[in-house]
């Protein structure tokens, strides 16, 4: 679960206080595990500045995020890598354009993890076949370019290719990371506990309660992470062919999402803007197709107020940093176009100048 509790966020470039624009003014939002959000808005409504700030390009002035029940507020950006994939408008983004699909999705495959599933019996040219195998279903012929370079593909190829890094193997290397995270947080969290009136003997106590908190949330890990994977490891001995190897891996990874906040949030930042109609469509069927069957946390922005409705179980309407609508299920499935035309309009006339 992600939550947004009470963040503002304030911008002023030039230091006169006639130029200060409010992005979020005092944001509360709750993103259930699996919900598929879309997000539509004006330019400047503050769509963009929320992941910016979920994601740690950017600090709060005021509130906090918090992911899977600890703080991550002020985590530095590369520490939330690994539970954040983001796509962008521009295709540019998000791929090294002078090494090859391949070279790329291998680089994607093995970020966060310390552990190659090489040695685990996932050979190389089963690792290919899996890559083939996700790159196939955008049928953009990118299962047959792997070792194309990825800076000569089409903006539509290059987009599907990072959408897919961004959202396929989204689980994170249980052990290490969640551990890592944890000593992170909570060393953050005792750190403000202690100051200068607190006494040498609660100091300890509280150091001595983070050690032992430590030990335990390792131990608990460690049990979980080796049982899912001797279970895939048998699985790999009886596969008869490839297919079967790939298929055991996918249920591993899956059978992971059981513990914890160990799947990615998907962020998507218009990203579809930059393409062509006929290739837009392929790739948000692609994304809502991937979305559904990973059961991946998802917030996608757009201006597009019919995909926003077409898309997604949750729909949210930013408006100069206000959140004026929050709807799901059969009350989204009911909205129109006009609806929201008339929303914006409302919202105009309260917060209007």
């Amino acid at each position: 679960m992600l939550e947004i509790k009470n963040v503002s966020k304030t911008f002023n470039l030039t230091g006169n206080a006639a130029d200060t624009r409010i992005a979020l003014d005092n944001i509360s939002l709750t993103v259930n595990d699996g919900e598929f959000i879309t997000i539509i808005g004006g330019n400047g409504s503050g769509k963009s500045t929320l992941m910016n700030i979920i994601s740690g390009v950017m600090i709060p002035d005021e509130g906090s995020v918090i992911l899977g029940g600890m703080d991550i507020t002020r985590l530095r950006e590369h520490k939330r890598a690994n539970y954040f994939g983001r796509v962008f408008q521009d295709p540019m983004m998000g791929t090294a354009g002078d090494m090859s699909c391949l070279e790329n999705m291998e680089l994607s495959f093995r970020k966060g993890k310390h552990r190659s599933p090489i040695k685990w019996g996932f050979s190389k040219s089963i690792l290919k076949e899996y890559f083939k195998r996700q790159l196939s279903e955008f049928h953009l012929g990118l299962e047959n370019s792997l070792g194309q370079k990825v800076g000569l593909m089409s903006g539509g190829q290059r987009q599907a290719l990072t959408l897919l890094m961004a959202a396929s193997d989204t689980r994170v290397d249980t052990l290490k990371e969640f551990v890592s995270m944890y000593c992170d947080i909570h060393s953050g969290a005792l750190r403000i506990k202690i100051n200068e009136e607190t006494s040498s003997k609660e100091k300890n106590e509280l150091k001595k309660q983070l050690k032992e908190d430590l030990k335990e949330y390792k131990k608990v890990a460690t049990e979980f992470y080796i049982k899912r994977k001797e279970i895939y490891l048998e699985k790999i001995e009886k596969a008869l062919n490839d297919d079967e190897k790939i298929d055991a891996y996918i249920e591993f990874n899956n059978s992971l999402h059981d513990f914890n906040q160990d799947r990615r949030i998907l962020l998507l930042d218009e990203h579809t803007a930059a393409l062509d109609p006929k290739t837009s469509k392929k790739v948000l069927d692609l994304t809502d197709k991937i979305v559904k069957t990973n059961h991946l946390t998802t917030l996608m922005i757009t201006h597009n107020m019919k995909d926003a409705l077409t898309y997604g179980e949750r729909l949210i309407m930013f408006y100069q940093g206000h959140i004026i609508l929050d709807v799901r299920g059969e009350e989204k499935a009911k909205l129109t176009v006009p609806d929201l035309l008339n929303k914006f309009d409302e919202a105009d006339k309260i917060f209007g100048n």
